[in-house]
């Protein structure tokens, strides 16, 4: 086990989610039989609004609703960390809506808002 990236500790090795391991996309009207069956599937009520989903082997296995920040999965297709990569991909989703450059995300998670934005807010 190569072990230079992990700062020596296995354990670390094996919290780490596989990003490409399953395609995550924006829900279109073709996935609408798909959310409803996993729905079904969950027990629970379907996702509304804006919506990604989570499928390997072109099976839609898991989903997010953005505005409801709720998720839905298919217990026996879904790996359990497939909720977590649905979130992070809609972090950056919501991210780049508020701030599409990169360097300014950057430079603002190092150095903080920029004075004006600061004097707007206020």
């Amino acid at each position: 086990m190569d072990l230079r990236n992990s700062g020596g500790r296995a354990d670390v090795l094996s919290a780490m989610f596989p990003a490409n391991s399953h395609i995550i996309r924006p829900a279109t009207a073709d996935d609408a039989i798909a959310l409803r069956r996993l729905a079904a599937v969950s027990g629970v009520t379907p996702l509304a609004g804006r919506i990604l989903v989570a499928e390997h082997n072109h099976v839609v296995i898991a989903a997010l609703s953005l505005e409801e920040s709720r998720t839905i999965a298919d217990s026996d297709l879904a790996p359990s960390y497939i909720a977590t990569v649905l979130r992070l991909r809609a972090e950056g989703i919501e991210a780049y809506e508020r701030e599409p450059r990169l360097s300014e995300r950057i430079r603002e998670a190092v150095l903080g808002p920029r004075q004006d934005e600061m004097a707007e807010a206020a």
